[in-house]
């Protein structure tokens, strides 16, 4: 059973130069939403935008607590077709609205939402990151109503629930179709992973090729789209697992490179900047542990399966970094020198498999 949560989003910074009497513990509540908001270029969206005044209501009602909507019979119609001239038979679907009892569950559906411009409830935040006075919140296109996927507000407002505004501004925020999450580097460039996926539930679509996508953030403009290579992309789902991206920087700003990790299909695409070429890498410390995969959150027991999440990366002062990796699901950290990662011929050694290395086993107590 798919448990839906309304998420809270609260961005907590320590940073002296903001006073406010909103603490938690040693933390500074900055911002907090319940539900999100735009900006529009200056036009309030404060709640939903779909076809019709009528489907407004039904999406509203629907997210009351002790309301719900479920399909529960259907209609056979008798409606004129001007193509063919003649009566058409058509199944129809019949929404009803009840208020169920207490001992029946409640049974979701969806309303037709595939034109609407914005739904409140969809709109969850997943990625956070911070640049100067401004702070970058991503909010994946996972269900229809999403206004735009890459977004900001500034810091030194005082509003504690501010208006997302689409970045750079709405126009050129369309060309993203869903990101994630975003990195900044130390040039000036926020980097990040455009899926190129809508992932409405049972109805995904690849509007176009998953791609790096690099915005100059003192001139707000976008500088490179990378779309990567076929087979960077081995599966019709991988693009569901391009998740994050981290940036290693090497001598000067033209000769980074980006880790891409896929989660879904257990890979590693590396990106240089400085080739303009990407590469894609496997190995076993990639996939998740299956005993790993049980797990139980607020009473919902479930298998979960997501493989290589994240990537950091330790400053070593020489030529080759450390970069430490895990996946979501398992019980150990690993690492691996970057100029493992870099050699884009580096999976045809004998020895490739050796070269990574467990550095951490986390220990979980049971109760």
């Amino acid at each position: 059973m798919a448990v839906k949560l309304l998420i809270l989003l609260q961005l907590c910074v320590i940073v002296s130069s903001i006073q406010d009497d909103r603490k938690v513990g040693r933390l500074t509540e900055v911002f907090a939403w319940k539900q999100l908001t735009y900006d529009i270029d200056g036009v309030a969206l404060t709640q939903d935008r779909v076809t019709s005044f009528e489907q407004n209501a039904l999406l509203r009602r629907k997210r009351q607590s002790d309301l719900v909507y479920f399909k529960n019979e259907y209609m056979d119609e008798r409606i004129w077709s001007e193509k063919y001239s003649r009566m058409d038979s058509r199944v129809i679907p019949r929404w009803n609205l009840y208020r169920p009892k207490p001992s029946q569950p409640n049974v979701g559906t969806n309303v037709n939402q595939s034109d609407a411009f914005f739904i409140q409830y969809n709109n969850v935040p997943m990625g956070v990151e911070r640049v100067g006075d401004r702070v970058f919140i991503t909010v994946p296109r996972r269900r229809y109503g999403i206004p735009s996927t890459l977004n900001y507000v500034e810091l030194n407002q005082r509003e504690r629930s501010p208006a997302l505004k689409p970045y750079p501004d709405i126009r050129q925020a369309r060309s993203l179709t869903s990101v994630y999450r975003t990195r900044a580097d130390q040039c000036g460039r926020l980097w990040m992973v455009d899926t190129g996926l809508l992932e409405i539930p049972a109805n995904p679509q690849q509007v176009q090729p998953p791609a790096i996508v690099i915005f100059d953030l003192n001139t707000d403009t976008q500088i490179l789209r990378y779309q990567f290579k076929d087979e960077d992309i081995p599966a019709a789902n991988t693009p569901t697992g391009l998740a994050s991206i981290t940036i290693d920087m090497q001598s000067d700003c033209a000769s980074a490179y980006a880790y891409i990790p896929d989660l879904t299909t257990f890979g590693l695409i590396v990106y240089s900047l400085k080739d303009n070429d990407s590469w894609r890498l496997s190995h076993s410390y990639f996939h998740f542990n299956p005993i790993a995969g049980n797990l139980n959150i607020a009473g919902q027991n479930f298998q979960w399966n997501d493989g290589i999440f994240s990537i950091t990366i330790k400053q070593t002062g020489r030529e080759c970094n450390t970069a430490y990796f895990h996946p979501l699901i398992s019980f150990h950290e690993f690492a691996v020198s970057t100029c493992v990662l870099n050699n884009k011929t580096a999976i045809q050694a004998s020895n490739y498999w050796s070269l990574y290395s467990v550095s951490m086993k986390i220990l979980l107590a049971y109760r």
